[in-house]
């Protein structure tokens, strides 16, 4: 009887570790108060548990975060700042095997039905787009984030995303230093942009009244690093950038093209409205006291403006409002997205050095980063993880009992195969646009067109007595 007792206690106790360890980790958050729009910072407690049961337990502050975010308030997008005991300061922490940092991003979701498209079209990016300088985080220019599941003061509030946050650490901008003479030297400087009209080119509302300057915003434009010094040394590069930057030389100069490339091609591929539109994006500079023009200046060190994505939840024919599912995406052409580029992209339309950048890095990433069978994976593991921890029919199960809900999907696997289904027409037509046919540069001729041109075995224009490869009417033909 006692033997009989001991296997079902240890039974009992395995189901329970493997069921623990088949779930997400779960992050329970308190503060007093309600949730509220526009809630300021609060004091209060974060217990994170991941999937082996070791707990992280911090005092953090929260306040709610986003602008459409904040529409459904039914699951609030949040930030988490986790603080020493007094509350008096930051407190790093890597958690979930993330980089150590004390700002997180509690990311809800709301108007995605499928709850991955940012994590999703991060972990793109994050392949193939890289800083062009080396950095303590292998040149990561975008997030890192783990799915967990959420509750707020004791209640249940579905998946969420946490992440890691766009700042001067990750992208290791040169911190402010202190002179001789007392003052401070502004050197890396790292600006947001999220809103429609960044190009109202009036004088900037900031003095020199005084180094410590109030001001955060200007011309849709905040001021992230150094905020403790908002006065004309910072906001001085974005305004030379917009005033001055509309000539394709000084964009040129002043930007890295390959990142623009990245940047372009990830809004075309994966179709991301808010960020070519409403521009969710950050500028940065790793120094600008290094100017291109001094002697021998390191690469790292140039007075060169990075661009680093932000808000990718509209990409693989998302809508703001997560009003498309079920295989109705976003239709918005590949081709009319150059027609109507933003700046500085618009500054580089005509461009034949920049068109053919923009060539060789979607002829090197659509094998790679962007290939349907690799999106396809990533959009596979997320929906996968979800089912199987038993995340999605909770997330469902608890919506479905109340009066406000987010968006979302109750066939998780369904919606998948849609979106893959948009997706492979969508990798179509970005290869017709370079013109890409199976794998092979396609002449500059329109792709109905019956004329063919021929190539060499690595797709370059041949040469007499060469093996080639003869394109006509989209088939390839090896001759001699």
């Amino acid at each position: 009887m006692k033997k009989q007792l001991l296997i079902l206690f240890l039974t009992a106790c395995i189901s329970v570790t493997m069921a623990q360890a088949a779930g997400l980790p779960v992050l329970r958050v308190k503060f007093d108060g309600e949730i509220v729009r526009d809630m300021s910072y609060v004091n209060g407690k974060m217990q994170l548990t991941d999937t082996d049961g070791k707990v992280i337990e911090m005092p953090a502050k929260f306040r709610t975060r986003g602008a459409t975010a904040q529409e459904y308030l039914m699951k609030p997008s949040l930030n988490m700042k986790l603080r020493t005991a007094d509350y008096s300061e930051e407190q790093d922490s890597a958690l979930l095997g993330m980089r150590s940092c004390s700002s997180w991003i509690l990311d809800a979701m709301a108007i995605d039905r499928i709850c991955m498209r940012n994590r999703v079209a991060f972990d793109i990016w994050n392949e193939y787009a890289r800083l062009p300088y080396e950095t303590d985080f292998n040149g990561r220019n975008g997030t890192e984030g783990r799915f967990i599941e959420l509750y707020i003061n004791d209640q249940y509030y579905g998946i969420y995303c946490l992440s890691d946050r766009i700042n001067r650490k990750l992208l290791n901008l040169k911190k402010v230093k202190e002179q001789e003479d007392g003052t401070m030297l502004i050197r890396g400087v790292l600006y947001k942009s999220g809103t429609m009209n960044m190009l109202n080119q009036n004088e900037p509302a900031y003095s020199d009244d005084s180094v410590t300057c109030v001001v955060e915003w200007h011309d849709a434009w905040e001021l992230k690093y150094p905020e403790e010094y908002a006065g004309r040394v910072a906001w001085q590069p974005l305004q030379d950038a917009i005033l001055q930057g509309t000539s394709t030389e000084y964009v040129k100069k002043y930007f890295y093209l390959e990142n623009l490339a990245d940047y372009q091609l990830h809004v075309m591929a994966l179709g991301i409205a808010d960020n070519w539109g409403k521009k969710n994006r950050f500028f940065s500079i790793r120094n600008i006291n290094k100017d291109i023009n001094d002697s021998d200046p390191t690469e790292s060190d140039r007075r060169r403006i990075v661009v680093t994505p932000w808000d990718l939840d509209t990409s693989l024919g998302g809508a703001y409002n997560g009003e498309y599912y079920g295989g109705n995406y976003t239709d918005w052409p590949v081709r009319d997205i150059p027609k109507n580029s933003p700046y500085p992209f618009s500054s580089l339309h005509d461009d034949a050095e920049y068109g053919s950048v923009l060539k060789e890095r979607w002829l090197k990433t659509r094998t790679r980063a962007f290939s349907p069978k690799n999106v396809k994976a990533k959009l596979e593991a997320y929906r996968d993880l979800f089912i199987n921890s038993g995340a999605w029919q909770r997330m469902v199960d608890y919506f479905e009992t109340q009066k406000e809900r987010p968006c979302y999907v109750k066939d998780l696997t369904k919606e998948i195969q849609s979106i893959m289904v948009w997706y492979e027409a969508r990798f179509q037509e970005m290869d017709a646009f370079f013109g890409v046919t199976d794998g092979i540069t396609a002449p500059s001729t329109p792709s109905d067109s019956p004329s063919a041109t021929t190539f060499d075995l690595l797709g370059r224009p041949s040469s007499p007595g060469q093996f080639t490869i003869r394109v006509q009417n989209s088939k390839k033909l090896l001759i001699k």
